[in-house]
């Protein structure tokens, strides 16, 4: 927890903080990203250090990687060719690092 988190409650449990059910709220705007599903997937250690580093070096997020990968693979399976350029360049990019 962040030290703030831990002063807020801190603060709270000492009585200081009051909470007023009745006060306004603006909520956040609405993300302009697409809906995400969790899927749980188990990997071997090993190939989970390899999908780290391969995202280290292509400057994402481990999830991100695995997304493009599955994208790319459906595209391959259902013999479609639109996927997202920037999927396309990394999966180049990973093809390119792996030969050298």
């Amino acid at each position: 927890m962040s030290e703030d988190v831990v002063r807020a409650a801190e603060a709270f449990a000492r009585g200081e903080v009051e909470y007023d059910e009745t006060a306004q709220v603006e909520l956040p705007p609405t993300a302009d990203t697409e809906r995400m599903v969790m899927r749980g997937v188990r990997l071997p250690v090993d190939l989970d250090q390899r999908v780290r580093a391969a995202a280290d070096k292509a400057g994402v997020k481990p999830s991100t990687l695995i997304r493009e990968w599955i994208e790319l693979g459906l595209t391959e399976l259902e013999n479609d060719r639109s996927v997202s350029l920037s999927a396309l360049r990394r999966a180049i990019a990973h093809a390119t690092q792996a030969v050298h």
